[in-house]
């Protein structure tokens, strides 16, 4: 369990149904300002999110060259297509990641179809939604009274794997996007252009 002094609430406060993914309120496509750094390489460029139907997303990320580095679609129920991949990134390892991250980033809500435990902080009262999703566990962070995903860390076993977190001064819009992991050196930077959306697309 995380560290902190938490208790287990006997029932959800407010239903998985009422918390909406960031990205199915969101103007469409969005497009951002994006920094990735991942062992000793660094790429910086925009990367845009479009939604495709209301069971995908495509995430396409290119360099401030205009060089694409990959074109990834997701799907609500996990399954995963890449349309590209820059040889240089072109590793099972690096595209496993990246798909969990991004993946996780875009579908940034709980499973309604897998059991979940629900906890409070005596302290501060955020609630922590706490569900198993594959040989890990994903802890979803709720401020009180708001129906908004602000973090998300993910474990694998008794480690922490990725830390996921959301920083937003409105409920219906994204400030930035920062994803971090704990065992590699992997960090990914996203701040939306809200005011250029439609200038790029696939």
């Amino acid at each position: 369990m995380l560290p902190g002094d938490f208790q287990r609430l006997p029932e959800p406060i407010e239903p998985l149904n009422d918390i909406i993914p960031w990205f199915q309120r969101e103007d469409n496509p969005i497009l951002y300002e994006t920094a990735v750094d991942i062992y000793k390489n660094h790429f910086s460029g925009l990367m845009v999110i479009k939604s495709i139907s209301e069971e995908s997303h495509r995430a396409v990320f290119i360099t401030e060259l205009g060089i694409k580095v990959f074109d990834m679609e997701f799907f609500s129920k996990g399954d995963f297509i890449l349309h590209y991949c820059l040889e240089a990134m072109n590793r099972r390892s690096i595209i496993r990641t990246l798909q969990n991250d991004i993946g996780l980033m875009i579908h940034n809500v709980p499973d309604q179809n897998i059991k979940y435990k629900v906890f409070s902080d005596r302290l501060s009262h955020v609630k922590i939604i706490m569900q198993r999703s594959g040989p890990g566990t994903r802890y979803y962070f709720m401020e009180t009274g708001s129906h908004n995903i602000n973090k998300i860390i993910q474990h694998t076993g008794l480690r922490k794997k990725v830390n996921l977190q959301f920083y937003s001064t409105s409920d219906n819009r994204i400030d930035s996007i920062k994803i971090s992991h704990y065992n590699i050196k992997l960090d990914i930077q996203l701040t939306p252009l809200h005011e250029n959306k439609s200038g790029i697309s696939e």
